[in-house]
């Protein structure tokens, strides 16, 4: 009886001694900022599409889409952000191809789309 005890003593100090941050998800960032970031990185994509590299472009707008993803507040704010992301996706399928105007046009859209979504924090 007393083997059981200590043992339950046992499992109980050792659950105590866990940190709960260990637990804890990675810290998640707020959107507003994360929307900041995106219109900055979707800037300097739209920088580079005049420097002609299609790779480059490709990269960047994955990264962005990426990024993008992290951005979450409620049901309504990732209905449209994932609407807004598939502009982001044509923007790629049109870089890999070198249709770098459409490409841009894409970006641009996107840019807008992204501005707008501030409405549905």
């Amino acid at each position: 009886m007393t083997k059981k005890i200590i043992i339950a003593f046992a499992l109980l100090f050792t659950l105590l001694g866990f940190n709960s941050s260990a637990f804890a998800e990675g810290a998640k960032r707020k959107a507003p900022e994360v929307l900041k970031e995106v219109d900055a990185k979707i800037q300097e994509a739209l920088a580079s599409v005049a420097a002609g590299n299609a790779q480059e472009l490709t990269s960047k707008i994955s990264e962005i889409n990426e990024l993008a993803g992290e951005a979450s507040a409620n049901y309504k704010f990732e209905f449209e952000r994932d609407k807004v992301r598939q502009r982001l996706k044509a923007a790629r399928l049109a870089s890999k191809k070198s249709d770098l105007a459409g490409a841009e046009q894409e970006l641009k859209a996107a840019k807008e789309g992204f501005a707008k979504l501030a409405n549905f924090l």
